[in-house]
């Protein structure tokens, strides 16, 4: 794999639970680890079905789409409890998902707090119809090994989930693309759409 490789880091921005209906969804487009090329938007529902969609429409709809080798999340829940269908999205965009966690969900937290929600059973079942989450261990661009775990769609095998994660992870424990769609979106902390 080249060390150029683009990828897109995707994450929500900040908003307020109680006030907002809307969230800011950021696209960062990054090639390798260092140069910054785009950075595409999107509008989802807080807790809504929408993610999937949108977030594929964003991405295609982007000049970078053909480029592109991985999109990166940061989960496959985004905006409180809007699921990402992460077989869908690869369909929707014929590119590569990863989502890279810190720690391993607990399932029962994770039911719970859905239940509190309409339809929760539907949203559980996206949920745990995605790639299983596993375990990975690699090295950013400065030799700094971290553990993490991931879900992965259209990768042959972990090996190549930790190339990509290796190529564009400069000093930090997650992929450059990733990190300052994380920022961008942190920016947005009082806002209300």
């Amino acid at each position: 794999m080249k060390d150029c490789i683009r990828t897109i880091g995707v994450d929500d921005a900040a908003f307020q639970r109680k006030t907002s209906k809307n969230a800011f969804v950021f696209g960062v487009i990054v090639r390798g680890h260092t140069l910054v090329e785009g950075i595409v938007r999107t509008i989802i529902e807080i807790d809504g079905w929408d993610a999937t969609e949108k977030i594929g429409e964003m991405i295609i709809s982007s000049k970078y789409a053909t480029q592109l080798r991985a999109i990166i999340l940061g989960s496959s829940t985004i905006a409180a409890f809007n699921i990402i269908d992460l077989k869908n999205l690869f369909n929707l965009t014929d590119i590569p998902v990863i989502t890279i966690l810190p720690t391993l969900p607990n399932k029962e937290d994770v039911k719970k707090a859905l239940s509190n929600l309409e339809n929760w059973n539907e949203k559980y079942n996206i949920l745990t119809s995605n790639p299983p989450i596993e375990e990975i261990v690699f090295k950013n661009q400065i030799g700094k090994q971290y553990k993490k775990f991931f879900q992965q769609v259209g990768f042959t095998s972990t090996e190549q989930v930790r190339e990509v994660i290796e190529i564009s992870t400069h000093s930090s424990s997650i992929p450059e693309s990733l990190r300052l769609a994380d920022m961008i979106g942190q920016s947005f902390k009082n806002y209300v759409i």
